[in-house]
């Protein structure tokens, strides 16, 4: 799949497609040109950590074993020999039995990066992450977006929900029923929750329906308010990546319904199967 971003006035064109076993890559971008060869060196800062403690080995066997059981775990944006965009994804019985960030001390990353992923997976066995992708439910879950990593350049250039339009493609293809993803309401500052998931509004353009809502700890919801009331008062001091919730807070806190939602988060939904385009949320 082709999508058309506009970079320095120049206009490039991405090619989006899903990972396979001949390229495994992880969380970081990587900067090009970027070939199976060279991964072990490229960006070596990053690469250090995950090669000293053993955890790209447990991500590189798991991803394999995804791949040849779902089809793929990963959506890559590649511009040329760069990659600029990744989303992440597994089964939604996978991602129930290995937790998330309210296991593993954190409230905002899914990544596979974090600390818990990889002690997570290597609790199971086996058998028993075959039979987690096998998937009864038929059911993908996204975990986690990163788009151009910190570089702002590639923000608000629509490539995330590109990411997106692919996978529901991809899933309909083989065989999938539903996506599930797990979002925040529009108004959430990225300096709370990172941008690690998109925002309620863009998933629901794109078909999705709020399958659960959920309520977040109360601090955490405090913390929130606190972050987008400092950014509605021009006094935040915010980092680069920030810039697109900067310029478009007062835009997100003109509907006064945000007073209501701020302290929620989502499991969107999505169903592939229907032929008339209606949407059926299962769980």
């Amino acid at each position: 799949m082709k999508h058309i971003v506009e970079i320095d006035g120049e206009k490039r064109v991405l090619d989006i497609r899903a990972m396979d076993e001949s390229f495994v890559v992880w969380r970081k971008m990587f900067r090009a040109p970027l070939t199976a060869e060279n991964m072990e060196t490229a960006d070596s800062g990053y690469l250090a950590t995950g090669r000293a403690d053993g955890r790209f080995k447990v991500f590189e066997a798991f991803f394999r074993k995804q791949i040849r059981i779902v089809g793929s775990c990963i959506i890559l944006a590649w511009d040329g020999d760069g990659i600029v965009g990744k989303m992440h994804f597994t089964t939604r019985e996978m991602h129930e039995a290995i937790g998330g960030p309210e296991q593993w001390d954190s409230h905002t990353c899914y990544c596979v990066d974090h600390d818990g992923f990889a002690p997570a997976i290597q609790s199971f066995s086996d058998d028993k992450l075959s039979q987690l992708l096998a998937s009864p439910s038929r059911t993908l879950r996204i975990l986690c977006f990163n788009v151009g990593h910190t570089d702002p350049k590639w923000h608000g250039q629509g490539i995330a929900k590109a990411m997106v339009g692919y996978l529901k493609q991809w899933a309909h293809e083989n065989g999938w029923q539903q996506i599930e993803a797990r979002s925040y309401p529009d108004i959430t500052p990225t300096s709370v929750v990172g941008d690690w998931m998109l925002r309620r509004g863009p998933f629901e353009r794109l078909g999705f329906r709020v399958l659960e809502e959920l309520n977040i700890p109360p601090e955490e919801a405090s913390r929130r308010l606190q972050e987008i009331e400092s950014f509605l008062s021009d006094k935040k001091e915010y980092p680069n990546w920030c810039h697109w919730y900067a310029e478009n807070i007062r835009r997100l806190a003109e509907s006064t319904h945000w007073k209501s939602e701020y302290d929620k988060n989502y499991i969107m939904a999505r169903q592939l199967n229907l032929s008339n385009g209606a949407c059926r949320l299962t769980r």
